[in-house]
């Protein structure tokens, strides 16, 4: 492979990890938000779902972290 079809690559990877986290976050926020604005319980299930928003968009990462390790172990072989 290329210098340039590396950095491509590993634009995508950031481009996709990045994307997922941001994702997560406002899907988690917006969940609480929303739960917030029928219960009437204030900002605290928004602050709950951005922080759970959070945490699954770092699981995400972790996840695509193993990914990308898992096939370069194949490559190097």
């Amino acid at each position: 492979m290329s210098k340039d079809n590396d950095f491509k690559g590993g634009i995508g990877i950031a481009f996709r990890m990045g994307t997922e986290l941001v994702v997560a976050t406002l899907l988690g926020s917006l969940i609480g938000y929303t739960l917030d604005h029928y219960l009437g319980t204030g900002p605290w299930l928004l602050i709950i779902g951005m922080i759970f928003g959070i945490l699954a968009g770092f699981l995400n990462l972790y996840r695509v972290a193993q990914e990308l390790s898992k096939s370069n172990d194949i490559d190097t072989d």
